[in-house]
């Protein structure tokens, strides 16, 4: 199960996601970020802080994806913050570790 807080930064609107991200969760939780991203509309910055993040299966890596393009379709920017190694793994084992940005401190981030 996970639960999130939304904070925002001068920048950023940031999502500090709190628990454990599969299958069972993913839809609820892609429908409360993809009304973040809507609310927040053209040209948004969102920022996905996983300090608090436990693990999270292949389903929450594709609803990461898919809202980075949902984020780039509309001028925005979508990052990773805080991402522990064993995600951090996986995302190097698919290749996707160069699709997102990701950063290890939210004072890194443009």
């Amino acid at each position: 199960m996970v639960d999130f807080t939304l904070e925002e930064t001068d920048k950023h609107k940031v999502v500090k996601l709190n628990g454990e991200v599969d299958l069972y969760c993913v839809g609820d939780l892609k429908k409360d970020l993809l009304k973040i991203i809507d609310d927040n509309g053209q040209g948004s910055s969102i920022v996905i802080d996983m300090q608090d993040l436990k693990y999270m299966d292949s389903s929450g890596i594709a609803l990461m994806a898919n809202l980075q393009k949902k984020l780039k379709a509309v001028d925005g920017k979508f990052s990773l913050v805080h991402v522990n190694e064993d995600i951090m793994n996986v995302l190097r084992l698919s290749a996707l570790d160069s699709f997102f940005r990701i950063y290890d401190s939210m004072d890194s981030i443009p």
